[in-house]
């Protein structure tokens, strides 16, 4: 896959709605960073939303592709199947984590592994979450290496976002949410 021109097609289809995209991704970041900061229950508040936020983006960024227009309020449709969303978080988590403490790169591996449930979930919401990451695994067989480079080639970008103030960060953030996005239906259209 050409990940310059699957880049190159997230920007151009992310244009009309980079403000929006922009302010959702704002919101989410804060939803989860603030309540953790307030004290200990804040921190388990931010553990609870973290995982049904994670797969409203997602659907938020499959709307754009899918050529529908997104709404402000998408973000929050990752609630509608809470106990999938949370279970989902917490074990991709747990298993990143050990596989972490493993000499890192395992973890990268896991992490890379079923970075597309939340993806399959948001299309199959009455998917159980173990399906979701069983899914992911296959479709991210030989394909891992391929995802990482994309993560990596937005390095330089969100650099270039800190130079302007951290405020370019927050222009990046949409487009590589929408650029793994769309590599999630490339893959899933190839397979």
């Amino acid at each position: 896959m050409d990940l310059s021109t699957l880049m190159k097609k997230a920007l151009n289809e992310l244009k009309p709605f980079w403000a929006l995209s922009t302010g959702v991704c704002l919101v989410y970041g804060l939803l989860i960073a603030v309540p953790s900061e307030l004290n200990t229950y804040g921190e388990l508040l931010s553990l609870l939303i973290a995982g049904p936020l994670q797969l409203g983006l997602c659907m938020y960024f499959l709307k754009i592709i899918k050529g529908s227009t997104p709404s402000f309020f998408d973000l929050f449709e990752g609630f509608k199947p809470l106990l999938n969303a949370l279970l989902l978080f917490f074990i991709i988590n747990a298993l990143t984590l050990l596989g972490l403490v493993f000499l890192i790169i395992p973890g990268i591996i896991i992490s890379l592994g079923f970075s597309m449930s939340y993806y399959i979930l948001a299309e199959n919401t009455e998917m159980s979450f173990s399906d979701a990451m069983e899914m992911s695994w296959k479709q991210m067989e030989g394909n891992k290496m391929e995802l990482f480079v994309l993560h990596l080639r937005f390095i330089p970008y969100y650099l270039l976002g800190l130079l302007f103030f951290i405020v370019g960060v927050f222009v990046v953030v949409p487009w590589h949410n929408l650029a793994v996005a769309k590599y999630y239906q490339e893959l899933k259209n190839k397979s």
